[in-house]
Parts: structure tokens; sequence; C-alpha cells
């Protein structure tokens, strides 16, 4: 006979008469009224007896999750291991990150580069190919993803762009691998050129930065000659929109606390035509939010207002991608102009944070003491995560945080449950307000 148990992973909320839940592994809220959550745990100890008077509350409750067998409950960390694991050295993409420079050409006040004007030569430019080929080769991927991070790259447009990618392109299609590119950039030198390039290349992943409204942005991003910024961005991307169609076109807005009340005003810079081409991302710059970090609820209402207006908007307030980062993923590098290797572009690519270098004969040589430390454990892989309730929805802090944790930082120090405890809470309550017997936790309205 089979024994039950309510799941660990369950987290329920009280509202008036009505008790809301979820399982974290289901990921699907429900709300019943708080007699029959009181006959769930009046149960709690004997669910044997449940399924045997009320059949049909008991199955209920186990296609939610909420009722679970005891075995699978038990080791459910042990799958989510699994699917991490998968996620991790099992993809059948390659992610190579290229900083041809990082040099750029604003000088925002929040960023963490140390903006060199060196770029890269056609060495590191031979060496990374000869890299490429050597992937290709191996047969370690069926996409190659390149994607173009800095500084700013399209200042290398012509003199490392072009040579890199076109090549790159023809190396991966002589093999019959599907060949894709992705940027990050502040938008403003893109062009009409830059978006035939653009095409030639398979660019489907753009994310574009803005820093708030009109006023707010040109105060932080300007140039001696040109103190509009905002106008020439918010026209490229209107461009990009129209012109090229990529998979995934988004704003990222920073946003200080100061600055974020007037935030959906950039709507109005938008075409209704061009706006369901977008997706809209709210980022509070990290030096604003180790001081006081923004609300959930105005955060998330301020997404509800983009999407209402027309917009795509982020859903993932909770992470249930079954690991943290794409950093933390095997097969991927981050290639700088100068051919130090890292596995993070969330840094400012110091001598001391490398994590390889590019050889003449195109491979990583990966400092043996970091990478196996980063990688071969899963984030998660530690007492503390893998006995914890919202793992689910979690799966711990990125790989270079946890490398920090190994090295004697505290972990309380990067661990996410406050955060979690406090989007849930949110979550349950709104879900309430809708008036809804059942909807999936990232679709919670």
């Amino acid at each position: 006979m089979k024994k039950y148990t309510l799941s660990q992973y369950n987290c329920i909320k009280k509202i008036g008469d009505t008790t809301v839940g979820v399982n974290l592994l289901k990921q699907l809220l429900f709300s019943i009224d708080c007699a029959k959550h009181q006959e769930l745990m009046d149960y709690s100890d004997d669910l044997e007896q449940l399924q045997i008077k009320n059949s049909v509350f008991f199955n209920t409750m186990y296609k939610l999750g909420v009722i679970q067998d005891t075995h699978l409950d038990k080791t459910a960390n042990q799958s989510l291991l699994l699917k991490n694991r998968m996620y991790i050295f099992n993809s059948e993409e390659y992610r190579l990150t290229i900083n041809p420079t990082l040099n750029c050409n604003f000088n925002c006040w929040y960023c963490y580069e140390t903006h060199s004007k060196k770029r890269m030569n056609k060495s590191i430019i031979s060496n990374t190919l000869q890299y490429i080929q050597n992937l290709v080769e191996q047969k370690r991927m069926t996409v190659f993803y390149l994607d173009w991070f800095g500084g700013e790259p399209l200042l290398c447009y012509k003199t490392v762009m072009k040579t890199l990618a076109v090549e790159a392109k023809k190396i991966c299609e002589n093999s019959g691998i599907l060949f894709e590119s992705g940027i990050t950039t502040n938008g403003y030198l893109i062009n009409e050129e830059i978006i035939t390039f653009f095409k030639e290349i398979n660019m489907q992943s753009l994310q574009i930065t803005l820093d708030g409204k009109r006023e707010v942005h040109n105060t932080i991003r300007f140039q001696n000659n040109n103190h509009n910024s905002y106008d020439k961005i918010i026209q490229n991307i209107i461009l990009l929109a129209e012109r090229l169609e990529p998979k995934n076109l988004a704003v990222r807005i920073n946003f200080t606390m100061d600055s974020f009340y007037d935030i959906t005003s950039i709507i109005d810079s938008f075409p209704l035509s061009v706006r369901n081409k977008i997706t809209i991302l709210l980022q509070q710059v990290w030096q604003d939010k180790d001081k006081d970090k923004l609300d959930i609820k105005e955060f998330e209402e301020a997404k509800l207002t983009f999407e209402k207006a027309g917009f795509r908007v982020e859903k993932n307030i909770l992470n249930c991608a079954g690991y943290t980062c794409y950093a933390d993923k095997f097969k991927q590098a981050v290639i700088n102009y100068d051919g130090r290797v890292f596995k993070c572009t969330a840094r400012n690519f110091e001598k001391e944070k490398e994590d390889g270098v590019l050889t003449e004969d195109g491979q990583i040589m990966w400092h043996n003491d970091k990478l196996p430390i980063k990688i071969a454990k899963a984030t998660f892989e530690n007492d503390i995560c893998m006995n914890c309730k919202y793992l689910p929805v979690c799966f711990a802090p990125c790989s270079q945080k946890m490398y920090q944790v190994h090295r004697g930082d505290d972990f309380n120090k990067y661990c996410f449950k406050a955060g979690i405890e406090i989007t849930l809470d949110y979550i349950m309550t709104e879900f309430e307000k809708s008036g809804k017997a059942l909807a999936p936790l990232l679709n919670y309205r």
C-alpha cells in the first residue's frame, strides 16, 4: 500500500475565509475555502484515511502535488539535481560571448567596466575563429550562439564584428550547425547598414538599455556634442522592431528609486504598432539596490502597466528554469578582447577574476583551480539548499557567487530565501484577488 505525505514544497496562505496554496514542484496555484484546508490538516498524519473518506478531495490535492508519495517527496531534490545537470552539461547549444572592446561611447555613472580603448586585434580574432572551428569539429553542439558584449560592441562593428561573425557563421553552416547571434548594446550606433549586417548574421536576440524617461536618461547618457541620446536610441529600437523583427528584442530600463516613479512615461515614446515586438525588462541598478530595494508590488504593477500598453514583459518573477544563470552552463565562455577568458559577464574583467586564456591554436586553457569548483557541483548542491522548500523556484545563487562562498564568504549574504518568501506572499495575495480557483504560478493574475 502506498504511503502519502503532505509535500515539503507546499506554501499556504490564509486570506479571510480562503486558503491559497501552491506546491512549488507542480507550480499550480489553487484556492479553497479554509474548511477544506482544515480537513486536509486534520488528516495530515493519516492521508490514506482521507483517500478513503473523501477520494475526490484527496485526488485533487494529489494532482496539485500538495499530497505526494512519501518516497517521491523525499527524493524530489535529487530529481531537481538531475534536471539541473541535464541543463548544465547536456545542452545542444554552445554560447560564446565576445567582448571586442571594453570601451564605450557613454560614461554612465553606475557602469562597473573599466573603459579601456583597446580592442580585439587580428591575432585574437584568428585564435577565436580557430576555437570555433575546433568546437565544430568536436561536434559539441547543434546550435552555436555568438553573443556580443562589452563595453559597447558596436564601436568595433567594422574592425571586429563583421570579420569574426561572418566567418564564424560560415564555419557553422559548412558543418550543418545552426548559427544565431545576440548582442547587448546601448543602441546609439545602430543604423540601416548595421541592421543589414544583423540580418546577415542571424541576429535574433538584442538587449538595448535605457535609463528612465527622456529627461532622466539624457542626464546619464550623453556625449559632448549630443545631450539627447534618448530620441536616437528610441528611433533605433523602433527601426529594429520594424526591419529586423528578431525573436527577442528586449529593452532593459535601468532605474533608481528616484527615477522609477516616472518610468512608465517611456510607453508613449513607442508607437502601438511595435510594442508587441518589444520585451520590457526593469532593472534596478546595483548601487541603488544595495541602499534600498524597490517594493515588489510597485515593481510588478509597473510591469503590468507596460503589458497593458501592449508590450511583452518578463514573467520570471521566480526562477523555475532549473539553473540560475547562463554562465553556470558548461558549454559557455566569454572571450575578452585581449584573449583572456571568463565565465561571467557581470564583472569588470580584471586579471584576478579571469577563468582561463585563449591559446594560439584555438584552445581555452582553463585555470583548474576555478572551473571545477564553479561547475563540477550544482550551485545548490549543499545541505542548506538541498533541504530548502524553495529549491524548485530558486536553484541557489549563481556559480560565481557560490565560488565566493567556497572562498569564505557567508552563504547568507547571497541566499534568496527572504526575497522568495516576500514574492510568494505577493503572488498568492494577487491570485486570491483574481477570484480564480486555479492558475499557473508565473501567471498568477
